[in-house]
């Protein structure tokens, strides 16, 4: 429910609405007042009823122009788009005037000629003679004549300055008096005279009424003469609240026949209802890559506009751990879902983090370096000269058994700044708080935050760690996160962006897991610390006077604006022709870059112009991808909305000669249907199946020549590395199954080395097969777009055209409905599909992998080598056949599954549109299903 607050008294306004909510949500002291006034939203709940209060600025103010008003009024819709459903509007008896009623009418009535019908008074008691709730005022009396206006509906608050749950119930008892009354629906945004996002409608439609029947003729001169843009989610809400009064209606119906049985044709209908009801927006996920220190977390925060969300500073951060930000908290509350691995899981590599700082000779340092920081995070400082029986009796071992048997913690704020604190030890290493560090355990951190939604609406960010971890847990959620990205942001201090080899390393070895692999369509590299510049010493080593910078004074905020501009272009086309030159990338199908150069301390400390920082246009980014995202969404729904109130539509024209109709298109569909299908799996899958073959076929001799010589490189040591210490490296990969990623980002997995010519001899097939964006001839998606059953909708030859032609309507919405299930599941199973090759690799090396962590003592690593060398000699000739079969099969399930879908879901909606006996009532829902036509026009556009 959606209340907008309106009032005489700011401060009277804020106390109501404090009271409605039950907190302190609004600023209720004088002194706290902003002089500049602004609408505020808050979100709570009323005895478990979802609520959002909007409380208005000060709109009686004696010197508020008109304009303002209008500027005022748009805002406040802007902020309850689609609409209000209540005005409240709040007065003090003892100090309302003629004047003040004049005033009430017209801010009413700027809202729309409709808002009386959507409003309630509610008084404040300053005397006496105002006590009575059911007060109704002499006929001149001003209070008196605004209550009769809103149909007598009047309460009063007799205790503003303290809680009393007891009123604010009552106070509800006449909203949902009122709500049902007005239908349960809302006042909408185009009544208001305002269409979401703020923009003024054409006088001409500030007067018109939701669900007024118009010709076709008004209805093209409102979408010509119509400004600004309807949101999509906001015509999927309107949708919504239709199908949902709909639903209402039918219940109401069956309940009156209350003798009828509710046949297999009714619960269809109620089934389907109920899931567009609930239907959920997929989230579009962004990853973040980068090192520890280039300004991931500031960058996060500065597009969210929140300081201090994600903690910064000079902190060593861990770099194990996911972070996702997105939207969806519960009203103001900031929350964070803490996840961690098992007590198995950290059982067994704690007694390997302690297995490597036992070796006394010939110690890989980074390896040891980061096990040290583990032990001493959770155990405390000196913790590593304990045994492994020693510190599981230590006393901080009972508290971390108790926090991993949780699975997962969840921490609630009212502010950024506390949840920050809070997640901390989750997330970052501090020396100062060894012994009370959890980030070794913890696999993903999910932030949810409020009031965000214009950005991140249908967005997850992803702080992906750049750098290694040995856990096999984080190592395989990393990838799978990877896998889910939409696009992926590498973040690099703009002094080494071009030349920062881990980030341009990362990029490299994830590339196919993101593209072919993954959801990839596109990469952006955000140089960032733009402002961090001396602008003598830059000038001189660049070699540049004031007339090169055009500097026109010698001010020191204008030249280091020209210098930091001047090197953000230059660190733009270096970044740009790194990218060309690097060849593998760009044979990933990902043919360039986007480049921001960002300042996120600028950005809040405002020195610089907000476009000179740049976080603007990654905003802009966001909302690019929030408006494709909920722009399809909102064509789903409506699609699929009118055309389950098409099939009720024809629940009315049950007669006989209708009923032959009905079976006639039954048989010529189904027939149709099995054609269609015979042909898509015939013609148009199985040659892509035999195109897969003949290239896995070619990567599988390729990977049999080369197998020796790819697995000697993976294992023996390094030709810029000294060998010491390598040992440890190739146990680290041992124990993890083949992969290893070290803390500088280097990283070596060598199932996917054994893959590579595989991969390379199916890649350009399968982008053609499994394309991220756009189509191609050879694509499984494009093919599945190509099926349907229905030709151009022709009705002749039937009794009822008009019926025929909502039956169509109903048939051809599930095909999309059904479309775009197989579209998601296409994209699934693609990832699964590709991943298939180095899967099975890796279940076939695991044995070997086993048996070469089992030698230890002298000339350990040389035996680990021979042993990984001699594993994949002996495999390789039924290995590469195995993976190849099995990337096959799962095509082949897939192609199966595909054709599942369409048979058994068009089956059952061909045999509901047939069904003679539907409704035993008559049900006519003509007007919503226009209604849902104007909002799919008004979003099309």
């Amino acid at each position: 429910m959606r209340l907008v607050l309106l009032g005489k008294n700011e401060l009277d306004n804020g106390r109501v609405g404090n009271l409605i909510l039950g907190r302190d949500a609004f600023q209720t002291e004088a002194l706290e007042v902003c002089e500049e006034h602004v609408s505020e939203r808050v979100r709570g709940q009323v005895e478990g009823r979802p609520i959002t209060v909007i409380n208005t600025p000060d709109l009686f103010h004696p010197q508020r122009t008109q304009h303002e008003l209008s500027v005022a009024v748009k805002e406040c819709v802007a902020l309850s788009a689609p609409g209000p459903h209540v005005f409240l509007v709040v007065l003090q008896p003892d100090s309302f005037s003629e004047e003040d009623r004049h005033k009430v009418e017209a801010i009413l009535n700027l809202f729309s000629d409709e808002a009386m019908n959507y409003t309630i008074v509610l008084t404040t008691v300053r005397s006496a003679r105002h006590v009575s709730t059911t007060y109704a005022g002499e006929k001149e009396d001003p209070l008196g004549l605004i209550i009769q206006d809103c149909k007598m509906r009047h309460h009063i608050f007799d205790k503003i300055y303290r809680f009393d749950k007891s009123q604010v119930l009552k106070l509800f008892e006449k909203i949902d008096t009122m709500m049902e009354e007005n239908g349960r629906r809302h006042l909408t945004c185009e009544e208001i005279g305002v269409i979401p996002g703020g923009s003024l409608l054409p006088e001409s439609k500030q007067t018109a009424k939701r669900g007024r029947e118009s010709d076709s003729h008004k209805d093209r001169e409102w979408k010509k003469k119509r400004t600004g843009e309807i949101k999509e989610i906001a015509a999927i809400q309107q949708a919504q609240e239709v199908m949902a009064q709909v639903q209402h209606k039918l219940e109401e119906k069956i309940n009156h026949h209350a003798t009828t049985n509710t046949n297999k044709f009714m619960n269809f209908i109620r089934d389907i209802m109920e899931d567009l009801l609930k239907k959920t927006i997929q989230k579009t996920t962004i990853g973040v890559f980068g090192k520890t220190g280039d300004g991931k977390s500031s960058l996060i925060n500065a597009i969210l506009d929140e300081e201090e969300l994600l903690p910064t500073g000079t902190l060593d951060a861990c770099t194990s751990v996911i972070i996702q930000v997105e939207a969806g908290a519960e009203g103001d509350q900031y929350t964070a879902t803490i996840e961690f691995i098992s007590k198995e899981a950290w059982e067994e590599e704690l007694k390997t983090l302690l297995g490597f700082l036992a070796e006394p000779d010939e110690r890989d340092e980074t390896i040891c370096k980061m096990a040290e920081d583990k032990i001493e995070a959770l155990y405390g400082k000196n913790a590593t000269a304990k045994s492994f029986d020693e510190l599981m009796k230590d006393d901080r071992s009972t508290n971390i058994a108790a926090l991993l048997r949780l699975t997962t913690k969840t921490i609630l704020t009212f502010q950024a700044s506390d949840l920050s604190e809070k997640i901390r030890p989750y997330i970052q290493h501090q020396e100062s708080d060894l012994g009370g560090l959890y980030w070794p355990v913890v696999k993903t951190v999910r932030i949810k935050v409020p009031d965000h939604k214009g950005l991140l609406q249908n967005i997850v960010l992803v702080d992906l760690p750049g750098n290694g971890d040995c856990n096999q847990t984080r190592d395989e959620m990393w990838k799978l996160m990877l896998r889910e990205c939409t696009a992926v942001w590498v973040v690099s201090d703009i002094n080494r962006a071009t030349s920062d080899k881990p980030a341009w390393e990362i990029l490299k070895s994830s590339m196919t897991d993101m593209v072919q692999g993954g959801a990839c369509t596109g990469i952006t590299f955000i140089c960032t610390k733009t402002d961090n510049i001396d602008p003598q010493s830059y000038m001189r080593s660049s070699r540049l006077n004031n007339e090169d910078l055009q500097i026109t004074a010698d001010n020191e905020s204008e030249k280091k604006l020209k210098c930091i501009q001047h090197r953000n272009n230059k660190a733009k086309n270096r970044v740009k022709q790194a990218f060309v030159k690097q060849c593998q990338l760009q044979k990933y199908y990902i043919q360039s870059i986007s480049v921001f150069t960002v300042s996120s301390q600028e950005f809040f400390s405002k020195n610089l112009k907000q476009e000179d920082t740049e976080i603007p246009k990654l905003r802009e980014v966001l909302r690019g991808f929030n408006h494709s995202h909920t722009n399809r969404v909102a064509s789903q729904y409506l699609t699929s909305a009118t055309g389950i109130l098409s099939l009720i539509q024809t629940s009315k024209d049950n007669n006989e000669e209708m009923n032959m109709d009905k079976i006639k298109l039954h048989n010529e569909l189904n027939k149709k249907l099995d054609d269609q299908l015979k042909c898509l799996q015939v013609d148009l899958l199985e040659p892509c199946h035999d195109e897969l073959e003949k290239y896995l076929s070619d990567g599988v001799k390729k990977s049999v020549m080369k197998c020796a010589e790819i697995t000697k490189k993976n294992v023996e040591v390094p030709v810029e590395k000294n060998g010491r210490g390598y040992h440890q490296t190739l146990s680290a990969l041992c124990r993890n199954n083949g992969f290893f990623r070290s803390n500088d980002g280097e990283t070596r997995d060598l199932n996917k080395s054994l893959a590579e010519m595989m991969y390379e001899s199916i890649n350009e097939k399968f982008n053609a097969l499994f394309p991220n964006k756009g189509e191609t001839g050879l694509s499984v998606r494009e093919k599945v777009k190509l099926f349907s059953i229905f030709s151009i909708s022709v009705t002749e030859g039937y009794s009822n055209p008009a019926a025929m032609t909502h039956i169509l309507r109903f048939l051809k919405a599930e095909e999309a409905k059904l479309k775009n299930l197989i579209y998601i599941e296409i994209a699934q199973q693609k990832k699964e599909i590709y991943a298939s090759i180095t899967d099975t690799i890796k279940e076939e090396m695991v044995p070997g992998y086993n048996k070469a962590e089992e030698c230890v003592g002298t000339r350990s690593m040389m035996a680990k080598q021979g042993v990984l060398i001699q594993h994949t000699e002996s495999l390789k000739h039924t290995m590469f056949n195995k993976a190849k079969n099995k990337m096959l099969d799962s095509f082949r399930n897939l192609t199966k599954q595909i054709e599942m879908m369409l048979r058994e879901n068009l089956r059952e909606a061909l045999a509901h549109a047939r069904t003679e006996s539907n409704f035993p009532f008559s049900f006519d829902v003509s007007a919503e299903i226009r209604e849902l036509e104007t909002l799919s026009a008004l979003t099309d556009e």
